[in-house]
């Protein structure tokens, strides 16, 4: 028994006629007579009866008519299956989301991304930024949104998506409110919150090693949301990306001499083939609506 003896016999009962069903079926009259004949052998008894001009079907056809025809649909629902999967329509991605980055910022892109494409499932995974590039290249992530420091790797690709500025941020009422912008000397002489996963740690401890300054670190954390709990409740100060602010937001001001900003991007493994629902993302992502960063910005470390 194949799907086309069964698309014959339905065509077959639909019509009771064995033109038009060869006709529907787009094959000739004695090709599907003969595969009716074929499914009857193998089935043990007559499907129609065939009485000159009256054909009918035998009570054993009108028996198996509901089984064939959800056979059939089951046929239609694998191949529509089979097309949206091919064309990443259906599919579970893995995507790395590095802990520093915010999700305020990516959220309606990938809102807008689940209305697009409503049978792509995301799993996003909070990811430390030394391991983004070892996930993606054991294939344990599909792709990753990371903020780029340093070179490229050699064995990633990236779209990029936006340019960050690093502010500082402060309690309500701090003196740096009554300012407009805040060098980090000016930051030296403040109580200090660490970020340890912070992409500008080593740079900025040498720029005060340089000016022979040191930070007054009260507190360290590689959790960005305790860092932020801890600066609204007057621990101290900390520098963080702008959009990595939580709501209510942290009042908060540009950094400048030197100013600091970080480069934002989809990063996926260099590869022959890929998922079709990875292109998706990535095209999303792409042609995304991202904020522009346009601050005047003086030399300093950049990502």
């Amino acid at each position: 028994m194949d799907f086309n003896q069964i698309r014959y016999f339905l065509a077959l009962a639909d019509t009771l006629n064995f033109t038009r069903a060869a006709e529907q079926c787009f094959v000739s009259q004695p090709a599907l007579t003969q595969a009716i004949k074929r499914l009857e052998t193998e089935l043990g008894g007559e499907l129609i009866r065939r009485d000159g001009r009256e054909n009918a079907l035998t009570d054993l056809g009108k028996s198996l008519r509901a089984h064939f025809e959800q056979i059939d649909r089951t046929r239609h629902l694998v191949r529509a299956t089979a097309n949206a999967v091919n064309a990443g329509e259906i599919a579970e991605l893995n995507i790395g989301l590095m802990c520093t980055i915010g999700p305020g910022v990516l959220a309606p892109m990938l809102d807008a991304f689940h209305v697009a494409h409503p049978l792509v499932s995301i799993v996003l995974h909070d990811v430390a930024p030394d391991a983004i590039s070892d996930l993606l290249l054991t294939g344990v992530l599909d792709g990753a949104f990371c903020a780029r420091h340093g070179p490229p790797h050699p064995q990633l690709s990236y779209v990029e998506l936006f340019e960050e500025p690093l502010v500082i941020a402060f309690p309500e009422g701090h003196t740096f409110s009554q300012m407009e912008a805040v060098s980090l000397r000016d930051i030296a002489k403040q109580q200090y919150v660490e970020r340890l996963h912070c992409e500008f740690r080593e740079e900025v401890l040498e720029y005060y090693k340089d000016l022979d300054l040191e930070l007054e670190v009260a507190f360290r954390s590689q959790r960005e949301d305790w860092i932020q709990g801890m600066v609204r409740n007057g621990v101290g100060v900390c520098c963080i990306p702008r959009y990595s602010l939580l709501r209510p937001e942290l009042d908060h001001r540009p950094i400048v001499d030197p100013a600091l900003s970080r480069k934002v991007a989809f990063a996926t493994a260099e590869q022959s083939e890929q998922l079709p629902a990875l292109k998706l993302l990535a095209e999303m992502a792409r042609a995304h609506d991202w904020p522009v960063y346009a601050s005047e910005r003086q030399k300093g470390p950049a990502a």
